[in-house]
């Protein structure tokens, strides 16, 4: 075996380590990236002519697909603490205020905080809420009414 092949080896094993260290790691960073071009690089040197190098590539897919198999496994046990995914319940009484809970709204008197383009905030009994005009421009510090809830988006307009 030449010095360049045990080089194509241990250059696609470092390659396969850091595409599995990817899939650990959220987003396509570094490691991905890194990991990519050494496997190529690996599957190149290791071979000695294509047909070696398509076998070379063919089982270094197959070891990557095996790891990713793995790592889904390992991140949908309980067991295992994920970076990508949310392991505690949100608490409380109302995560998601339904928009039948929000009709006492409808009616109430504020003034626009920013202006509304036509979406914006609105102050309403001293608390702050995202509002929305029926697509029409209204500017900051103009007394509004909240006239309906619409797909919990609270549809206001000028007060006059």
């Amino acid at each position: 075996m030449e010095a360049i092949q045990i080089l194509g080896i241990v250059v696609l094993v470092i390659g396969i380590l850091l595409i599995g260290i990817e899939f650990y790691m959220p987003g396509f960073g570094v490691p991905g990236i890194t990991g990519t071009i050494c496997t190529a690089a690996g599957v190149y040197l290791t071979g000695k002519d294509t047909s070696q190098r398509i076998i070379v590539g063919i089982i270094a897919i197959v070891i990557v697909a095996v790891m990713l198999v793995i790592s889904i496994i390992v991140f949908s046990s309980k067991n295992f603490k994920s970076p990508m995914k949310l392991d505690t319940d949100l608490k409380g009484k109302n995560v998601f205020i339904e928009e039948q809970d929000m009709e006492y709204l409808i009616g109430k008197q504020g003034v626009a905080i920013t202006d509304l383009r036509p979406a914006g905030k609105g102050e309403f009994d001293g608390v702050t809420f995202d509002i929305f005009s029926a697509n029409y421009f209204i500017k900051k510090d103009t007394k509004l009414i909240i006239t309906a809830i619409d797909n919990n988006k609270i549809m206001v307009k000028e007060e006059k």
